[in-house]
Order: C-alpha cells, then structure tokens, then sequence
C-alpha cells in the first residue's frame, strides 16, 4: 500500500525562509561564522528534504511546469495496474514529481548559500566538502514510493560529490562506492589513522585520478536481506532464502527477475560468490598502516 504523505503536493504556507530547509542552512552558515577562528571543525547540514510528504513553497513550485514532466516508463502488465485518476495515474505521478523536483531545487539553493558563507569567510580553501544523501526516492517506479526492500537503483542509488582543498584529479567517475567509505576517505585526506575495524574503503586513490578499480560491488541490506549491485547485475537474498537476479544494463529498472533463467546461469553463481567475498571482506580487519 503506497504510503499516505504521498497523497498530492502541498504548498507551504509561510514565509520561503521558514522551512526546515532554510533553517538547517541558517545553522549551518551561524555555525561556519562562529568557528572562523576554532578549526578544524566537523559540520553536517542534515536536510530532510527531498522527502515526503511534499511540502514546498510556490518560489520553487514555480520552476517546473508538472504537465511537462516524464512518467516512469512501465512494463505493460505494471501499466496496466495503474488506474485513470488517484494514487498511481499520471496526473498524481506529475504531481508528486513536481514536489520532488521543487523540493531538490529548494535544497540547491540553500546549499548554495552555505557554499557562499563559505568563500565569504575564507573557509572554502581549506575546507573538504561532500555533498550524498541517505537514500534515493522509488518516485512511482514499480509502482513504490519512498524506499526500502528490495532497494534496487531507485532507492539506492544517490549523488555523491566531494570537494577537497588539496590537489587531486578530482576526476567524475563511474566507480561502485559505498556510504561507508565516507569516513575513511575523509580521515585518509586529513592524515589520521583510518582504525583497523572501520568498514569502507578510502576513495583517495579515485579522486587522485586512479579509476581503475575500487569495488566490484556495494552492498545493500535489511531486516534479513542482503543485495549486492556490481556494473552490471543485482544480486538478491530474500528473507526467505529465495534469490533475484536483474541484468542492469538490459533492464535498468529491474523489473524482469532472470534468476531462474538458464542463460544467466553463470553469472547468478558469481553473483553468489561476489557476495560472500563482499561479507567476508567487511568481517575481515584492515591492515593496519601509518599516515604519517
């Protein structure tokens, strides 16, 4: 059952500068102006948005026209579910992506201002930056809203940016990285000791330029189940023991489940190999090296 703060998109109905989008900006720019002189410093700007239920000022409604917006491309036989009007149609789909859509454009433009307090106050030479989120957003993909099992890209796939004061490549890449080498990369680029018991791996060597290799897959889990992405599969163990296997790169929305399929026989026995090597690597302690 979708969920109900899906209904439709709503307007907010006070001032631009009174969500909690403006205000988590405003914290954070008080928070960059008051540790001018006490650094080093370690600010999260936690937004909630884009997040439901779509609540967003007309200022950045008014960037999208909802009638020109792209439906999610369905199977027949998933089209063929959706009904004329209500939950699921196309004018409740534009609807709710018209919030979406509204709400990211609110969230870019405080960004946007932290960026600014940040070469007001000179902190931006010297400050490293990363900009990802929690989780992506299913949108009416599979007829999902939200998030959650069995987290294919809609829900799990999210931007990741990082910018460094230091001289890198800094190069865009297409590489399979995981949340969990957030911190390690972070600690790896202001020399101190990653601990050896921390999972995820540091993405230094990618933003020097080495985008030869880094993970062959990341892993996505829950209450009982575990699914691996690699480029061109997802691998997943439901909680009852039964797998699905999607070939990405045929099916990017993964609704055509070819694990019982016998051409995909090798690479389902992979899959299962990838993941055991993916749990038992996070088990496995890191070598313990010196950064300084």
């Amino acid at each position: 059952m979708p969920r109900e703060d899906f209904d439709y998109t709503k307007v907010f109905r006070a001032d631009d500068d009174m969500t909690h989008t403006a205000f988590v900006a405003e914290q954070t720019q008080n928070f960059l102006q008051q540790h001018l002189s006490r650094q080093p410093f370690l600010c999260i700007a936690g937004f909630y948005s884009p997040h439901a239920p779509m609540v967003v000022p007309q200022t950045y409604l008014d960037l999208y026209d909802s009638n020109t917006l792209s439906l999610p491309m369905y199977p027949p036989d998933v089209d063929a579910k959706r009904p004329a009007s209500g939950l699921f149609s196309d004018a409740h789909l534009r609807d709710i992506m018209h919030g979406y859509y509204a709400m990211i454009s609110e969230v870019d433009y405080h960004v946007g201002k932290i960026l600014d307090t940040l070469e007001d106050t000179g902190l931006a030479d010297n400050t490293i930056i990363v900009f990802t989120s929690d989780h992506g957003e299913w949108l009416g993909n599979h007829l999902r809203f939200a998030k959650g099992y069995p987290a294919d890209d809609g829900a799990s796939r999210v931007p990741l940016i990082i910018k460094s004061p230091f001289k890198h490549a800094m190069p865009v890449s297409d590489a399979i990285v995981e949340a969990v080498d957030i911190v390690p990369t972070l600690l790896e680029l202001v020399a101190l000791q990653i601990p050896s018991h921390l999972q995820g791996k540091s993405l230094l060597p990618l933003l020097r330029g080495d985008v030869a290799h880094h993970r062959d897959s990341a892993l996505v889990e829950g209450n009982g189940w575990k699914n691996i992405r690699t480029r061109q599969f997802r691998y997943l163990v439901h909680a009852d023991g039964n797998e699905s296997l999607w070939d990405i790169v045929k099916d990017a929305d993964e609704y055509d489940n070819v694990a019982n399929d016998s051409t995909y026989r090798s690479a389902l026995a992979e899959c299962r190999l990838g993941m055991l090597r993916h749990l038992l690597d996070i088990e496995r302690p890191r070598k313990r090296t010196w950064v300084y």
